[in-house]
């Protein structure tokens, strides 16, 4: 499948065409993610949900003058406007009609919804799913968005109906980020990146993974203002048209032979192994053995850093040596927490 319309943008009826229930759409700013979504449920009449992670960010798109909805009122002639069903939960309505025709929730308190009829939504619509650097985490984020899914898409799949599809859409920024980490997605979303990939469809989870290198809407943004008033080599320009990701710089970057080493600990994707003689260690995607295994959630991180603290001050003093960028930027963000 091609992934964008002859106009550059990407093809959200494409992706929901292959039917898988969890998409992940991860490009630079104006690639007509959001506005190709929202455009597609109102043209195609689908109910979805839009979520954002914070209650704040949600009472923000959900006043009409910062709605989501106002170029596709524009363009398609439609009147699409917001009003508050419960504290928690937004419905949209189009042309005055009484029946919303979706809803819009937090990640962060859409645990409150639990009890909430969503047999009639189709598609999750999660907006920025990847928190920028500057933003709180929210607790077990990985975890509360599994948790949502499952409230909103409950027993559905044993009465015979399909299950909601979900587009989670995202700038570039960190692919080491919470729901990444709790689906085990974040190595194959790092290779696709260091590789040019921008596809990976795993049919056995239900997973479509997407990252947005190659859009012709890139070319076209680089010549508009901001991005010539930037350097082309800016890291604002790397992320927001290249879809680059934060990497740090060379330091303890260095390929070793897994022969030499014994694995000790795996947490999250990354497993550790120390060196045979000399002790120093190495990070790397690859497993093998059977190392001390901990999960990538936040209670399983805590009970890792109390067990293996010196791991951290093997780093600090350069005796930690990771695979490559991707590892190095796993380890130190979520794992060690640099």
């Amino acid at each position: 499948m091609g992934l964008y319309l002859p106009n550059g943008y990407v093809d959200i009826r494409g992706i929901l065409a292959q039917g898988l229930p969890f998409n992940f759409l991860v490009g630079g700013r104006g690639t007509g993610k959001t506005y190709g979504a929202l455009k597609v449920v109102v043209e195609d009449h689908i109910k979805f949900m839009l979520t954002r992670r914070t209650q704040a960010q949600i009472d923000i798109v959900t006043k009409n003058e910062f709605s989501p909805f106002k170029p596709i009122n524009r363009d398609l002639g439609v009147d699409i406007t917001a009003a508050k069903i419960t504290k928690y939960n937004t419905g949209f309505y189009a042309d005055d009609s009484g029946d919303p025709i979706g809803y819009a929730s937090a990640l962060s308190t859409m645990s409150n919804l639990r009890g909430f009829d969503a047999s009639d939504v189709q598609l999750w619509i999660f907006d920025e799913f990847i928190p920028e650097r500057h933003e709180r985490p929210i607790k077990n984020e990985g975890a509360a968005f599994l948790n949502a899914y499952e409230t909103m898409n409950r027993n559905r799949e044993l009465q015979g109906y399909k299950p909601i599809q979900t587009l989670c859409l995202a700038n570039a920024n960190d692919l080491g980020n919470p729901i990444f980490m709790e689906l085990g997605l974040v190595s194959r979303a790092m290779r696709m990146q260091q590789t040019g990939k921008n596809m990976s469809l795993l049919r056995d989870r239900g997973i479509g993974l997407y990252i947005l290198n190659d859009s012709g809407i890139s070319a076209q943004k680089a010549n508009t203002a901001l991005y010539k008033a930037t350097a082309k080599d800016s890291r604002f320009n790397e992320m927001a048209l290249n879809n680059a990701f934060r990497e740090d710089d060379a330091a303890h970057i260095q390929s070793k032979p897994l022969r030499e080493y014994i694995s000790i600990v795996k947490v999250g994707e990354v497993c550790i192994y120390s060196h045979k003689s000399d002790g120093t260690l190495y990070a790397t995607f690859h497993t093998s053995g059977s190392p001390d295994t901990y999960t990538g959630d936040d209670i399983d991180i805590k009970r890792f850093r109390l067990k293996y603290g010196w791991i951290l001050r093997k780093y600090l003093i350069g005796e930690l040596y990771c695979e490559d960028y991707f590892v190095k930027e796993y380890l130190t963000t979520k794992i060690i927490a640099l």
